[in-house]
Formats: C-alpha cells, structure tokens, sequence
C-alpha cells in the first residue's frame, strides 16, 4: 500500500491519510485533484476512489482495455480499479477539492477465509458509479475515521476491510460471478474468551490487529469478529475502544502524564485525535475531566 498514492497522484495535494495509523488490511487518503490528466498507472493494489465534494460540475474520463469511461464527478460517485491492470491518462474537466482513495493490497483478499471466495484483487470489476448501498456505508466509515481517529481504530479498519472485501466478491467480480462469504461459527469457549480479554488487557499501549486476536482465539480472522460479538455482545473494537478510554481516565484521574503522553499509550496518532475521541465519549475534553476529577 505504502507509495500507491504518491506514485499515482503525484500533482494531487494530500489533505488527510492513514500512513500513521495501524492500519494493516487497508489504507485510505483523501486528496485534492487539479484540472488535467493523471498519468497512465499499474495498480499493485486494488482502488476504490469517491468524489467527496465537486464544485465545479467536473468530469472524468478514463480508460483501460479498450474500455472507457466517462461520468459527471459528483458527490458520491464511485468507481473500482482492479490490481494489475494498465490504467490509460485519466482526464478531470475541472478542480475536484476533495477525492477519498482506498486501496485494498493483494494479501488482505488472503486473510483466513477471505481466501475461500476465490477472489483476488485482481479480480474487482473495472468500474465506474458503484451504487451499493453496503460499499457506500463503509466508505463512509472510513472517510469518517480519517478525520476523527477512535482508539480502536486499527482492529476496526482490519474488520471493515474484510466486510469491504466481502461485498466488493459478492457484488462487483469481473465476469459477474458472486461470491458468498462463509458464515460465521458459533461463539468463543471461556478458556479462549479469556485469552483473548487477557491479551488485550496487557497490551493496551500496543497495536493489536484482529490477526493477533485470531491467531490467540484459534479462529480465523474472517471469523473471529464474529463469534467474538456472539460471545460478548460487542464487537472487538468496541471493546478495546472502551478500555482504552477506560485507561486513559485512570491516567487523568490518578497520574502525572501530560495529554500527549496518555494520547500515545492509548495508541492515537495525535493528541488532537485523542481529545476529539475523548470528548465524545465521555462528554467533556481530557482536559476538563483531569480538573474535574482533581476537584473531587
């Protein structure tokens, strides 16, 4: 993933990225495009690139194979590029101030059994205006978690990138075949629940991917999400979410560590991130919770 985009926007202004988050199955930018042509390109990765906002009525041309393609670039336009494939000079009519790009690498379509779908990155549908309503919501997840980071922001990319990759088999294969992913299976035993609760509880200053939380459960990484919601009620990120910020009020409450200090323990790449994810959850800046827990 790393370079994806710099190689291929290379006179695009780079507004917002996931290069300093632990994301390990998926990468996301968000970039301002200028009038005129983006040169022909190999994708390594597969791509999924949204207009975000247009104010001038622009439109984009591209082509690859001997197929082109040519729509108005508006609010939520979509379009897929498969990996491994030369795509021709793109051509943008006008300024399009922002551009969210998603790229998927070839060894996220082989996580456990993602790979039993039979789908590569190679295999994504060369297309243009993705209606998908599924696609849609997730694209929106991941616009919204570049610019307001949550602390559980990598296993939560490493999750939606497999439901990504799932409905992008189902729905938007080459040749029109689909795929269905294999069901989840049952819950977690106590025995594996507590290896699992206890990994994270050790470790919560550390990245944790959902493959470590897999590989510790015994399960597949595909599934693992699943059977962990069945078994607790809440999804794994929202459960690391919890104790991080958990933490991070123990810290305010009871330590000495500056904002950036427990910022960086709770694994945010900012103290900027930090505070805006604080004071959502817990309805008061970091700042404001330290005075009034030190007023008690």
């Amino acid at each position: 993933m790393d370079g994806h985009g710099t190689a291929k926007f290379q006179d695009a202004s780079l507004l917002a990225t996931s290069a300093d988050r632990p994301w390990s199955l998926i990468a996301a930018e968000i970039r301002s495009h200028g009038a005129g042509a983006i040169g022909a390109f190999t994708p390594q990765n597969a791509e999924i690139t949204q207009i975000l906002r247009d104010e001038n009525a622009a439109v984009s041309t591209r082509a690859s194979g001997g197929v082109r393609q040519e729509v108005a670039a508006t609010p939520g336009t979509t379009w897929l590029c498969p990996a491994g494939i030369r795509e021709e000079a793109t051509r943008l009519s006008a300024d399009i101030p922002r551009v969210l790009h998603v790229y998927i690498p070839q060894h996220s379509f082989l996580s456990g059994e993602v790979a039993d779908l039979g789908f590569r990155a190679q295999d994504l549908r060369y297309q243009a205006e993705v209606e998908s309503p599924r696609i849609m919501t997730l694209l929106r997840t991941i616009q919204l978690e570049l610019g307001c980071e949550g602390s559980a922001g990598g296993l939560r990319m490493d999750a939606l990138a497999l439901d990504l990759i799932s409905a992008l088999a189902q729905d938007h294969a080459e040749g029109g075949r689909q795929a269905s992913p294999p069901r989840g299976r049952g819950t977690l035993d106590r025995r594996r629940l507590d290896r699992v609760l206890s990994f994270i509880n050790q470790n919560l200053e550390q990245d944790i991917s959902l493959s470590d939380l897999a590989e510790i459960a015994c399960v597949s990484v595909f599934h693992f999400g699943r059977v962990f919601q069945q078994t607790l009620g809440v999804t794994p990120h929202a459960y690391l979410s919890e104790r991080r910020l958990d933490a991070a009020r123990q810290k305010l409450a009871y330590g000495r560590d500056s904002l950036a200090q427990i910022a960086q323990a709770c694994r945010f790449s900012s103290q900027a991130n930090f505070t805006r994810a604080f004071t959502r959850a817990a309805g008061m800046s970091p700042g404001r919770y330290r005075q009034a827990t030190l007023s008690l």
